[in-house]
């Protein structure tokens, strides 16, 4: 979108789908040794510049940057003699960045 001239804001939304598939290793318990964790989940990865054109060949900007997402699955201990535990995961990101780019004719 542009706001003036020389001042243009750009964002982008990305869905995302996730598939967990990973292994917990307990180093304090040897008799656990590794247990398998699997699961399945979603986020969402959120992004939005601001740009300036300093010249018509050249650009600056700032944007940021977000990450959600989250998984639901199963830890499975069965093979230590304990029943599959649910579990929900989750994480976030996030950040500032800077950027510059020019057009090459």
């Amino acid at each position: 979108m542009q706001l003036t001239g020389h001042l243009s804001l750009s964002a982008e939304v990305a869905l995302l789908f996730t598939r967990l598939d990973g292994k917990d290793q307990h180093h304090m318990h040897s008799f656990i040794g590794q247990i398998p964790k699997d699961g399945d989940g979603h986020g969402v990865q959120i992004e939005a510049v601001l740009k300036y054109e300093v010249a018509d060949l050249f650009n600056i900007g700032v944007g940021s940057r977000y990450w959600g997402v989250a998984a639901n699955g199963t830890a499975h201990f069965e093979k230590v003699g304990f029943s599959p535990q649910v579990e929900k995961w989750e994480v976030e990101r996030y950040g500032v960045f800077v950027q510059a780019s020019i057009k090459f004719n």
